[in-house]
């Protein structure tokens, strides 16, 4: 045999042996992948399930809470009735919120919502609805705790809250914020 065909039966051989190693290796690869996967997934998912009975909700600018208000404080307030309800699929259903104007709210925490532009509502589960400041300081963003005289009760319980946003005039109320948890201005 001549150096060259030595050369090749060994490049042969290395190959045959990787070939061995190869699948063990991906293996191994997507274990520990898949593990690293779920151990962050099991973290987010004990953030969410902790925040899902929720009763506080933070303000955020630039990514950081800058105030916070809860539901006693929110209860505090004169409540106010809206009868906007909810167009689904199947039609309109009659639905009589409780609650109270958001700025109203915002008002008894002292924040300044007027100097920004956009407002996010965002919920436990990661669902975020947009609205603007000019609905904001209208009469048509409502905090709402209670449906047709009966408090939200929530994820857990199967309810909508404790919290929710409600903007009237929603074709569906594809923005209004279920298990509200966090509103962020920009």
């Amino acid at each position: 045999m001549s150096r060259q065909e030595l050369g090749k039966d060994r490049i042969v051989n290395h190959l045959k042996s990787l070939k061995r190693w190869i699948l063990p290796l991906v293996i191994l690869f997507l274990t520990l992948s898949s593990v690293l996967l779920i151990t962050i997934n099991k973290t987010q998912t004990e953030e969410r399930l902790a925040a899902l009975g929720r009763e506080t909700v933070k303000i955020i600018v630039n990514d950081e809470t800058v105030a916070q208000f809860d539901l006693e404080a929110v209860k505090a307030l004169p409540k106010v009735l809206t009868d906007e309800g909810l167009n689904t699929s199947k039609g309109k259903e009659e639905i009589v919120f409780g609650g109270v104007l958001l700025k109203d709210v915002l008002k008894t925490i002292d924040f300044d919502y007027s100097q920004y532009q956009t407002v996010t509502y965002k919920a436990i589960d990661g669902y975020a609805s947009p609205g603007t400041i000019a609905e904001l300081d209208g009469d048509g963003v409502y905090l709402v705790y209670e449906r047709n005289g009966v408090e939200n009760t929530d994820k857990t319980q199967g309810g909508t809250g404790p919290m929710e946003i409600v903007i009237t005039g929603e074709t569906f109320s594809l923005r209004n914020c279920k298990y509200l948890s966090e509103i962020y201005f920009e």
